[in-house]
């Protein structure tokens, strides 16, 4: 993975503020790509949620999902940012071609409480623990390099992602 430098954290800026497609398709980096993807897909789900279309959704879960276990764990994500997206999760991470995330957080899902009620309210100790094995397995990139495969899933969805 090359380093970024700040005259390319600006031309991401550039490219989230001005949403511009084809500049972003033009960022070499895959890291690069995926930040200023990521903060596109976020300012349009900002301003409305239902505006973002399947292929486009898949990314922005799947991104959200990758922030999620790296920052605080996947619970976080599943059950405070987006649990109104539980039933998507999964197949979003299998259309972006990561299937043994996907294989993960499907067992994670499942432990969850079928109530919506916080999960270490209820959890016993044998749930815990294969929670956080769970939430290791997937920070722990089992299907590779996300941001290569935002990207292959973005180039082989460009129309429905030029549609921002």
């Amino acid at each position: 993975m090359q380093k970024i430098t700040v005259s390319e954290f600006e031309l991401i800026d550039a490219i989230c503020q001005s949403r511009d497609i084809n500049k972003l398709y033009k960022l070499n980096d895959h890291s690069a790509f995926s930040i200023a993807l990521y903060q596109i897909l976020v300012s349009v789900y900002d301003e409305n949620p239902n505006q973002l279309n399947i292929c486009q959704l898949n990314l922005f879960l799947s991104m959200h999902l990758e922030n999620s276990g790296q920052s605080c764990g996947i619970l976080s994500c599943l059950q405070e940012w987006l649990p109104e997206h539980l039933d998507k999760f999964v197949n979003a991470l299998r259309e972006i071609d990561a299937p043994k995330s996907a294989g993960a957080i499907e067992k994670a899902i499942q432990l969850l409480p079928k109530d919506g009620s916080w999960f270490f309210d209820s959890a016993d100790d044998i749930s815990e623990k294969l929670m956080s094995k769970l939430d290791s397995e997937f920070s722990s990139y089992p299907d590779g390099s996300m941001p290569k495969l935002y990207r292959k899933y973005a180039i082989r969805n460009r129309s429905y992602i030029e549609q921002i």
